[in-house]
């Protein structure tokens, strides 16, 4: 309920926001009534900056007559009356009855301008017909008004401008106006008056504010039915086009009426009957797509109603239209009826409307936020056309307000629907990639596992045909055979679907070389050799042993040349199958032709997908994969496959191979470790090798100075600093003096291996701390897990994609600053538990001197400045300081504590000055308030506190020793095993805990005192 609530109110408070900001002018005290008596004097402040002038007040008002321009108004002194402008005047003429009731007027203003020049009017809406005289002359008016109904002329009320020069300052104007049976007849808007370059600015505004609504629902409209058209299945884009178009034009018949200004139709009756005929059009069109985007919220028996009732209401108003056919209104009471009648036929489908949306947002469907909006725009939009309809009230700027809210929920709708179906679509994409992904790995692990128990019934039943188990039957032995040969078969289908499988997974490798094109004849002479002798397809080979070598690997050739003759003698019962060759160009042409069955010409363009195949007699052998294989292959090798075939006479399949002798160059360049530079090229490096980057350092460790001048500059390119050198022991020797962000490394190098490498680096580095990628031209399974297993973070295999190993080197900096990220914040949290304590006492302590010493009184806040000063230093610069800043806190706090201790606290130092040592802060001074809160003060003769801080070889040690009431061994334990309550005692331990081979000591016995001792390397953090 409060929602529901919630959601009217928006709607209420919005509509009013939209109302009164496109009409504060009609409703606001700015343009007081300033015409009295039938004159006004305007000041020139008030024509400043094109300022318009509105003549409201009272005019000179001369009923039921027509007074000519040149007449003199004194002789009609006696007739002349005051009638506020603007109103409608049927309180102040009566109708001649003579003339069938028609009803006549003239105005009269005199208007004092400041200065002389040309002025003009802008002039809304004067019914029903009239002319205006400036100055004695005519300037403009619609209609041709007249005290006979012969005479009389009407056209519909449009806006209109007249201009004039003004004569001795002064402008007269005299306005007859003519009305027949129209009750609501008179000036009833303002008249704006100006310079003559105000008013035509002003009139332009209005016509160009018109003319971008219109435009603008049209486009809109266009867009969506263009949409429409392209998918022909949103059929609520087809009706929101209509909608918007129909909305357009509705918009250019009223206001200015900028589509009569194109269109000459100048009847009243025409523009009367486009204006009201086309709302049910567009509320119809409305309806039509609010039903096609939530069906499920509208029955089709109500959607047909209220169609019926909006094509009732189009041929009433549109085609018959009963405010002007063979009948005429006698009084405002009937006009306001017959409108009355208009909108009760149309509000009933607005208000249907209004309520499924308001249903859509109580029942949050799909495109809910945006429909907010709509609803919005609805419900202004209709309210306003109403009371503009009803009461004249003019809406000079609210259509333009109310076409940007009522489109943008529009669009943002449809566009949500859109991405709504775009993103399912995607994610059903994603779904059928992730399963076909599934599928692939499914057929490599169970090619996998099938290949194991498959080998093994292959040595078995070779095993029992050669007679290991004894001789066998010949019904045995032949039922052997037959399991040997089934298994064979089974066993290079499982190798074709591993290979499919390792291809569609992207791991296919091959290593091309020189191979001669005598390899067509090995193949050919192992096929004749495995047919049967009793076949009918005869193998012709047609090549020539002098043809040059080609590039390719030896192995996938004989295996793309096997599948192709394969597939020709699958489909050749009778016949011959015929391979030749012949170089062309820089390439190979090798052609398998046979004369069998042919190809359908609808199957030719997907024989080589995987698992296709042509339906033969509705029948299917094998899995579709040869052909689909040997395309990968060939392509893999740089070379490119095609078929033509003839139903019933035979197929030709065309590969190409590079040629050798051609590309001897590119040959070389692929045995190449990084393939970019030919390896017999000679380049020696001065190393080691440094450019200067950003932040971020990566070692780069490679014995060929090729690979690392392509990594080098690829990787400076990205903007990293780089250091490359050519053995593992300068690696090493630089690791230990310097710091680097990531480190990669050949794995096979002389000297120091890669795998011998990152041993040694995981001894000073976690992987984390620094991660190293491992580089290899060889990936056996073996070395995978032996790379990993000695450190490394991630391997690529060579030739090394640069674009991959970027991405990877991204990945794991981001990894390793995440890291730091998550121990600075640990710190921080530490940092934020300091305890209170030392301040408590050390304000205790003040108190108590302040009565008796007032120098010990200073000198102990002098104590607590530089304790303050510390802590601040913590929150606001860094979470390391010095040691010597923080031997100064434990000396103040010391200080301190003696003035409260006396005789019965012994304080000893022992620190070498010439430490320089970067530690956490607030990490010492705690634990020396521990010592002396929980050790000393519990005895009643007080102790002694060694404070200590020397080189220890390559560390430093920090001892802090005091002789108080020691630790229980229970508590100890806690204490060492971080299960400890004492938050100053237990912070500082944590904080030195996460510096690197950073080593702490705890010793303590009951009634003899407690040791801490901390060893850190020197120069650690530094």
């Amino acid at each position: 309920m409060k929602k529901n609530i919630l959601i009217i109110a928006c709607i209420i408070m919005l509509f009013s926001i939209v109302f009164f900001l496109g009409n504060w002018h009609y409703f606001s005290d700015k343009n007081p009534r300033i015409v009295e008596d039938g004159a006004v004097t305007i000041e020139a402040e008030q024509l400043q900056k094109n300022k318009i002038v509105k003549l409201d007040g009272e005019w000179s008002f001369y009923p039921n007559v027509l007074i000519p321009p040149q007449a003199s108004l004194d002789s009609y002194e006696d007739e002349r009356i005051a009638i506020p402008v603007p109103t409608k005047w049927h309180k102040y003429v009566q109708p001649n009855e003579e003339e069938q009731g028609l009803t006549i007027g003239t105005y009269h203003l005199k208007v004092k301008v400041p200065v002389e020049g040309q002025y003009g009017l802008y002039i809304r809406t004067i019914r029903q017909s009239n002319r205006v005289f400036m100055n004695d002359i005519e300037v403009g008016g619609k209609g041709n008004p007249s005290e006979t109904l012969s005479g009389y002329q009407a056209e519909n009320d449009d806006k209109y401008t007249v201009f004039t020069q003004s004569r001795n300052n002064i402008l007269d104007i005299v306005i007859h106006v003519t009305g027949f049976h129209h009750p609501q007849a008179g000036i009833i808007y303002p008249i704006e008056f100006g310079t003559m370059q105000a008013i035509q600015h002003h009139y332009r505004i209005k016509v160009l504010t018109d003319v971008l609504v219109s435009v603008g629902y049209v486009i809109f409209g266009i867009i969506y039915i263009m949409s429409y058209i392209q998918n022909r299945r949103r059929k609520e884009e087809l009706f929101f086009g209509l909608f918007a178009i129909l909305l357009g034009l509705y918009m250019s018949f009223i206001n200015q009426k900028v589509f009569f200004m194109i269109v000459p139709i100048t009847h009243a009756l025409g523009q009367l009957r486009l204006q009201l005929g086309s709302v049910p059009l567009v509320i119809m069109c409305l309806t039509l797509f609010i039903y096609y985007m939530y069906p499920q919220l509208t029955k089709k028996r109500t959607l047909y109603a209220l169609l019926v009732l909006m094509g009732i209401t189009f041929f009433m108003y549109a085609i018959y239209n009963p405010f002007t056919h063979n009948t005429r209104a006698t009084s405002e009471e009937e006009v306001t009826f017959r409108k009355l009648v208009y909108i009760a036929l149309n509000a009933p489908v607005v208000a249907y409307n209004v309520w499924v949306l308001i249903r859509v947002l109580l029942k949050r469907l799909e495109g809910a936020r945006y429909i907010l909006i709509v609803l919005i725009a609805i419900c202004c939009y209709s309210v306003l056309l109403a009371i503009n309809f009803i009461t004249d009230i003019p809406f000079d700027y609210s259509e333009i307000l109310l076409f940007l809210l009522m489109l943008f929920g529009f669009v943002l709708l449809l566009n949500y629907r859109a991405n709504v179906a775009f993103i399912k679509i995607q994610a059903l994409s994603e779904e059928l990639l992730t399963h076909n992904q599934m599928k692939d790995e499914f057929l490599l692990k169970t090619s996998h596992e099938l290949r194991t128990p498959l080998n093994g019934i292959v040595n078995l039943s070779k095993s029992l045909m050669e007679g290991a188990q004894g001789p066998l039957k010949r019904a045995q032995q032949e039922q052997v055979i037959l399991i040997h040969n089934i298994t064979q078969r089974l066993g290079h289908l499982v190798e074709d679907l591993l290979f499919s499988s390792t291809h569609m997974t992207g791991e296919i490798r091959v290593s091309p070389r020189a191979v001669p094109i005598t390899v067509i004849n090995e193949v050919m002479t192992e096929i004749q050799n495995i047919m049967p002798k009793n076949s009918h397809v005869r193998l012709i080979t047609e090549v020539d042993k002098a043809l040059p070598n080609m590039l390719t690997d030896e192995l996938r050739f004989k295996q793309v040349l096997y599948n192709l003759l394969h597939n020709a003698i699958q489909h050749t019962k009778i016949g011959e199958i015929i391979v030749t060759a012949h170089a062309q160009q820089s390439q190979m042409v090798i052609r398998v032709s046979d004369t069998g069955a042919g190809i359908p010409t609808q199957d030719i363009e997907h024989i080589f997908t995987a698992f296709y195949q042509v339906k033969k007699q509705g029948q299917k052998e094998g899995l579709g994969l040869g052909l689909s294989i040997a395309k990968n292959i060939v392509e893999k090798l740089d070379g490119a496959i095609y078929v033509t075939s003839s139903l019933g006479e035979g197929t030709t399949f065309t590969f190409t191979m590079p040629l050798a002798t051609e590309t001897l160059v590119n040959n070389e360049q692929i045995f190449t470790t990084m393939g970019t530079q030919a390896a017999t090229e000679v380049l020696k490096l001065n190393l080691p090798l440094f450019y200067k980057g950003n932040d971020k350092k990566i070692l780069v460790v490679d014995d060929d100075h090729v690979n690392i001048k392509v990594l080098a500059d690829n990787l400076a390119l990205k903007g990293y600093t780089v250091i490359a050198v050519d053995n593992g022991f300068d690696a090493v020797a630089y690791l230990k003096t310097n710091e680097v962000d990531c480190l990669l490394i050949d794995l096979m190098m002389n000297g120091m291996s890669g795998y011998e490498l990152c041993k040694q680096v995981r001894k000073q580095y976690d992987m984390l701390e620094l991660p190293i990628i491992v580089l290899t031209a060889i990936m056996k399974h073996s070395d995978l897990v032996l790379t990993l297993q000695v450190g490394a973070n991630d391997y690529l295999q060579k030739p090394v994609s640069m674009d991959e190993l970027l991405i990877r080197i991204e990945s794991l900096l981001a990894v390793r600053q995440s890291s730091i990220d998550a121990i600075e914040v640990e710190m921080n949290y530490l940092y934020a538990q300091v305890t209170p304590h030392f301040v408590y006492n050390t304000l205790n302590t003040i108190i108590g001197l302040s009565y008796t010493n007032m120098n010990d009184t200073r000198e102990a806040l002098y104590c607590l400045a530089t304790y303050f000063r510390a802590k601040l230093n913590v929150h606001y610069r860094n979470s390391m300081v010095p040691i010597e800043e923080e031997i100064e806190l434990v000396k103040a706090y010391l200080y301190i504590e003696k003035m409260r201790f006396v005789d019965r606290l012994t304080i000893n130092y022992d620190i070498d000055e010439s430490i320089q040592l970067m530690i956490p802060a607030l990490s010492i001074q705690p634990l020396v308030e521990n010592a002396v809160v929980h050790g000393i003060s519990k005895k009643l003769e007080g102790g002694t506190i060694e404070i200590s801080v020397q080189r220890d070889g390559q560390f430093i040690r920090i001892k802090i020793y005091d002789n108080g009431v020691g630790i229980p061994d229970e508590k100890l334990q806690q204490l060492l095993n971080g299960e400890g309550s004492r938050i100053g005692f237990m912070n500082p331990l944590k904080k030195f805990k996460l510096m690197k081979n950073a080593s702490l000591r705890l010793y303590s016995e009951v009634g003899k005192g407690t040791t801490i001792l901390i060893l850190l390397p020197e120069g650690d953090g530094a």
